[in-house]
């Protein structure tokens, strides 16, 4: 679930659709995304995969109800406009696909109180209205996509710098990490060297001193120093380390984060553990510390291309976890994805899969005032 970009007036149909791969990060497939507003405003963005086609109405009345419990995580929403992207073939005389399940989407959240001003079909190039069958503004043969790509909100978006991928970032394709032969072998002497406990917080010291610069020109200087990059590469392949950095970047500033490290380091950590659980499981109303975790993703997103086996794992689930903690499920199925498919047997992969398939929001996400308002916004 996306939080709104804010200072947008979008009125028409062009227009809204033309938002959704800006709001998203990438371009919808066989998905129907959900436009959750409050009061006519846009308040949060869902997508979700379509069912099968042929769904029958209790498939239907499964999916909204699934639906409606998403909603729900926004308790101020009041209406919603859908958008179904589907490549199924339209003929031209017969009904939309997937119109039926449209249907029976739309009056389940009518009877739950919502309204639900329109719905779209895109695809093939073209777009059509299921509500409206007016033959000049929305004829059977739908209008071309050419249509939502000029609108004035897709251009201002462009203009912004907005520039939705085909598909959620999954962990590949990234460039080649140069001298990569140099920082495995200081990973591979930190994995010899061993030091339980105390190498731990050495490690996480490391993670959170890096987080205190600044992520582009930190990862620069590390493409061309292999010890410094294999040291925090090597931390990662030790739990302590991989599960508390999302806590640390996530849940204070730079000033907390050493109180954190002390605390762990110095005494009892069966509490601190608790309370890091609480914010990783997304327990909590208080908004992250979102510039800090921006910064991890941006690092962990920069030296990835250096990382390799356990260490590779623990950086693709952090991404993912982050990506949830935005409110991007889609981006975050696709990390966790990349893991399992690389390692079946990372554990923790396999557990934020399974986390990740109920389909849970972490709390900050449903509420405007705490959710990641993305670099839409000037400032973010």
């Amino acid at each position: 679930m996306n939080s709104s970009p804010g200072q947008l007036s979008v009125s028409d149909a062009e227009g809204v659709i033309s938002l959704v791969p800006h709001l998203l990060g990438f371009h919808p497939r066989e998905s129907l995304v959900v436009l959750i507003m409050r009061e006519k405003a846009l308040e949060a963005t869902l997508r979700v995969d379509l069912p099968a086609p042929g769904t029958g109405l209790m498939g239907a009345r499964r999916f909204t109800r699934q639906l409606v419990d998403y909603l729900r995580a926004a308790p101020e929403a009041d209406g919603a406009c859908l958008v179904l992207y589907s490549e199924l073939a339209h003929a031209e005389g017969h009904l939309l696909p997937y119109r039926d399940f449209t249907d029976a989407v739309t009056s389940q959240l009518q009877r739950c109180g919502y309204q639900v001003p329109d719905a779209w079909l895109v695809g093939c190039g073209r777009w059509w209205s299921y509500f409206c069958g007016g033959p000049t503004c929305c004829p059977t043969s739908g209008r071309p996509i050419e249509s939502v790509l000029l609108s004035e909100a897709h251009l201002n978006m462009v203009l912004r710098g907005s520039s939705p991928m085909a598909e959620p970032w999954d962990g590949t394709g990234a460039e080649t990490w140069p001298g990569v032969e140099a920082v495995r072998e200081v990973v591979d002497e930190h994995q010899r060297a061993g030091g339980g406990w105390r190498e731990s917080i050495r490690g996480l010291e490391r993670w959170c001193a890096a987080l205190d610069q600044e992520p582009q020109e930190l990862v620069t200087k590390l493409r061309s120093n292999p010890s410094d990059t294999g040291a925090l590469l090597a931390s990662l392949r030790t739990d302590l380390v991989r599960d508390a950095l999302p806590f640390a970047a996530g849940s204070s500033g730079a000033g907390a984060r050493s109180a954190l490290v002390g605390r762990l380091r110095n005494a009892d950590a069966n509490a601190e553990l608790r309370e890091l659980g609480e914010f990783m499981l997304g327990n909590s109303d208080q908004a992250p510390h979102w510039g800090t975790l921006e910064k991890l993703w941006e690092v962990g997103r920069g030296i990835l291309p250096a990382a390799r086996g356990r260490d590779r794992c623990a950086l693709l689930c952090i991404l993912g976890w982050v990506e949830w903690a935005k409110g991007h499920s889609s981006g975050a199925h696709a990390l966790i994805a990349t893991c399992r498919s690389e390692a079946p047997e990372y554990r923790l992969a396999a557990l934020l899969g399974a986390f990740l398939a109920r389909g849970r929001l972490p709390r900050w996400a449903t509420n405007r005032e705490t959710a990641w308002a993305g670099s839409l916004e000037p400032g973010q």
